[in-house]
């Protein structure tokens, strides 16, 4: 596959992602409910598919190929763990959370603790937008990674074009393009790992000689998921650092939910979403394993589907181009819109409020424009700093889990937690995490095994310090309240 015909396939894709947004822009903005949340427009199988593209993104394609490279497929385990996750948050919470129509996770926060003006949202809000900092990071670098390959520039100039491009058109259309766009995305990013399977099974002649080559070199288990036991402690490990931040949900999650036409559509669409997303995570493993027998030991694992990439053809090279693209740009365009929300809605707006600022729809739209561009620089440092796919993410994940998991379910199912505990078990919990994390996880305990006592402790203690919460406080969010009850009895449509 030739450079010239990159860059023009590549120009042809862009220039489309832009031209949607600018079409879909009259009626994305004629009120704040249709720019951040496309409220009630999509079907489950609308909601299954770009979930899908949000959740595969590259971390999922470039990052699983890449660390199976070098480990073996057992490294799905890190990553499914994730979806897996999910599944109790849409059981347990979805229908709740589309009842009680929030923009932010961190409102849901604030409607249970909402004492000191609400205060709770800052530390919330800035935990989220870490989050989505940094996976905004490990998208522009998944794109500067292409861009390198194909073109052959700096890494920093593949950050910030990849930047401006995602820029553009996921904040000129909120989410109704984030919606759009991620759907035409995702049947690209849906055939691509299948595409390039069957690719490298071309290269080699089947799959045997893969086989040949772990068992001559002792290492047969590197084509195995199930190795002994190991495979239980991946699972347990991960759904319990970085998959515990999942019982909270994700704000991308939460803006398709919202999205969604009743609570039927969206609660299948994820269901759906989830089951066919854990089988597909399977193909980018087994890619990579193959790959060392394809391309040799020495290549550097971010740039193994990009090495296989180049030696495809026209046809393949197309698709398997707008394939990765697709997963890239649809992961980035609904990472980065939720991280500007997060930034507009809960710092930003939450600041101007406690100061009298009146904001109204134009204005909201404009501030969430701002957040998405303040994302979009905090994430471009982050991409240059950690210039990796999937660098920093357990990190990030496990310090946000130990400081926000805990007073989520206080929040659902406590009569007693207060704004204060909840507070400071945030404070107590993210500090504790980030520090044992500063001392390089000492006996290679993870973070969030520090963090969630420290939580537990702070939110105990931090309660004495104030008044009971008052029965409005607790029926805003309590789980087991009437108004829950009549909402899931509700007839649907």
């Amino acid at each position: 596959m030739s450079t010239t015909f990159c860059v023009i396939a590549m120009a042809v894709y862009m220039a489309a992602m832009v031209i949607i947004g600018i079409v879909l822009r009259r009626q994305a903005t004629r009120s704040m409910s249709d720019f951040g949340l496309a409220a009630n427009r999509f079907g489950s199988a609308v909601i299954a598919a770009v979930s899908i593209g949000a959740w595969v993104g590259s971390a999922g394609l470039i990052g699983l190929c890449a660390s199976s490279y070098t480990g073996g497929v057992m490294s799905w385990w890190s990553y499914a763990s994730l979806y897996l996750v999910t599944l109790p948050w849409i059981f347990f919470f979805v229908s709740r959370l589309r009842s009680l129509k929030l923009f932010t996770i961190a409102e849901f926060y604030q409607k249970r603790f909402p004492g000191y003006n609400g205060a709770i949202q800052y530390l919330v809000g800035i935990g989220f937008a870490l989050k989505y900092c940094m996976m905004m990071g490990l998208q522009f670098n998944a794109m500067a990674f292409l861009l390198t390959t194909v073109l052959g520039w700096s890494h920093v100039q593949g950050v910030l074009v990849s930047a401006a491009i995602i820029l553009f058109y996921t904040s000129i259309s909120g989410f109704l393009s984030v919606m759009v766009t991620n759907f035409i995305q995702s049947v690209f990013q849906t055939l691509c790992p299948f595409v390039m399977l069957g690719f490298v099974l071309h290269l080699l002649g089947g799959w045997q000689p893969a086989a040949d080559f772990y068992q001559a070199a002792g290492q047969p288990q590197a084509l195995s998921l199930f190795q002994g036991f190991g495979w239980v402690k991946e699972l347990v490990y991960y759904c319990i650092t970085m998959g515990l931040l999942v019982i909270v949900g994700n704000q991308d999650d939460l803006q398709r939910v919202a999205s969604a036409k009743n609570d039927a559509s969206a609660k299948k669409g994820l269901y759906l979403g989830t089951f066919l997303v854990l089988p597909i995570l399977l193909v980018p493993c087994y890619i990579g394993a193959a790959a060392k027998v394809v391309l040799g030991p020495g290549v550097e694992p971010n740039m193994v589907f990009y090495e296989l990439m180049m030696k495809a053809g026209p046809l393949v090279g197309l698709l398997l181009l707008y394939g990765v693209l697709s997963t890239i740009m649809s992961c980035a365009s609904s990472t980065l819109f939720a991280g500007g929300m997060i930034i507009s809605k809960n710092v930003i707006q939450t600041y101007l409020a406690s100061k009298g600022r009146a904001i109204n729809d134009k204005k909201d739209i404009a501030l969430s424009r701002l957040g998405i561009a303040l994302c979009t620089v905090f994430s471009i440092g982050l991409s240059l700093w950690f210039q990796g796919i999937m660098e920093l993410m357990d990190v990030v994940m496990s310090i946000c889990a130990a400081a926000l998991v805990i007073p989520y379910l206080f929040a659902w199912f406590s009569r007693r937690m207060n704004t204060e505990g909840a507070i400071a078990g945030i404070v107590s919990g993210g500090l504790a995490a980030l520090l044992w994390t500063i001392l390089g996880r000492p006996w290679g305990l993870d973070s969030i095994w520090v963090g969630l006592p420290c939580c537990l402790a702070g939110c105990l203690i931090g309660r004495r310090f104030g008044a009971p919460p008052t029965p409005q406080e607790v029926q805003a969010t309590y789980y087991f309240q009437q108004k829950f009850r009549r909402a899931k009895s509700a007839p649907k449509g």
